[in-house]
């Protein structure tokens, strides 16, 4: 009977230990506290972006593919509106095209021949030397000839246009940014990644997510980095900012999973910029003004 007493006195101040030790540790812990969302109105933002020529990137392309048979400029180089990039091979439209403006040249002396019968005619007609018949028919075959030049004609403006598609032209005064072509090889229909001019000037193209968007506005100042090597290229201007949100979807591993992201269109006007920046570098700045905002 002792030993059973014993035992359950024994239990007793255990458990008592227990609620003690327990009791002092969280007495001595620090108190928890909530967790407080970030301050997105405090917190600087990390906004990626893309260099663009300054106005945007110009692609030329072509409307079939074609080989190339001359190359008249390189990478580098400045151009102006109409200069001539290269030369795709045309053998089968210079050869229509020629033919054309044979058909227009023999249309043309047809139509001479016409008209001076018909102003005869016309003459004679008027002192009853002809038939009334006689000079309407003269009168018919002027017209139709006259008729039938001018649908040469427009032919053959036809044929030269499509002759002029594979001499590829710059549209603007700028730079050649990107010429990845060369002789004897072929240019393929309608890629634009072959051949990228635009003006001299440097702008970033950003796209700042649907929360940040009350912290950028026209005219504020920011620095520019490269966003792999975060090296620091210059400052940039904001000079514009799209009217409407715009869209990207994201999927992850899960094929079913994706998610949609909202993001606004900021123009940056990139100014004391480091030299040689390769167009579509990838870039990032950080949504903090500078010390002159």
């Amino acid at each position: 009977m002792k030993s059973k007493f014993k035992l359950i006195l024994m239990c007793v101040l255990f458990l008592l230990g227990v609620v003690y030790i327990i009791v002092s540790i969280r007495k001595s812990a620090p108190p928890k506290t909530s967790a407080q969302p970030p301050e997105f109105q405090t917190a600087p933002a990390r906004i990626y972006g893309l260099v663009e020529p300054e106005g945007g990137s110009v692609y030329v392309t072509t409307p079939t593919t074609r080989q190339i048979v001359e190359v008249c400029v390189k990478e580098g180089d400045t151009v102006t509106v109409g200069q001539k990039l290269c030369v795709l091979e045309n053998g089968v439209e210079k050869a229509q095209c020629a033919s054309d403006l044979a058909k227009v040249e023999l249309a043309r002396k047809a139509w001479d021949i016409s008209k001076d019968e018909y102003t005869r005619n016309s003459a004679l007609y008027l002192t009853n030397s002809i038939t009334e018949f006689e000079y309407k028919q003269s009168k018919l075959r002027a017209e139709f000839d006259s008729l039938n030049l001018v649908s040469a004609q427009k032919q053959a403006q036809l044929s030269q246009a499509k002759l002029d598609q594979f001499d590829l032209k710059s549209p603007i005064d700028g730079r050649v940014y990107k010429f990845d072509i060369h002789l004897g090889e072929s240019l393929p229909q309608s890629d634009n990644s072959f051949i990228i001019l635009g003006k001299t000037g440097f702008w970033a193209r950003l796209f700042v997510e649907s929360f940040w968007i009350g912290r950028v506005d026209v005219g504020d100042i920011y620095q520019v980095k490269d966003s792999e090597t975060n090296e620091m290229l210059g400052t940039g201007v904001v000079i514009s900012k799209s009217p409407y949100l715009s869209g990207k979807v994201f999927r992850s591993n899960d094929p079913y999973e994706r998610f949609d992201i909202k993001y606004q269109e900021v123009i940056l006007h990139l100014q004391s910029f480091k030299k040689n920046i390769p167009i579509g570098l990838s870039v990032l700045a950080e949504i903090e003004k500078d010390g002159s905002k």
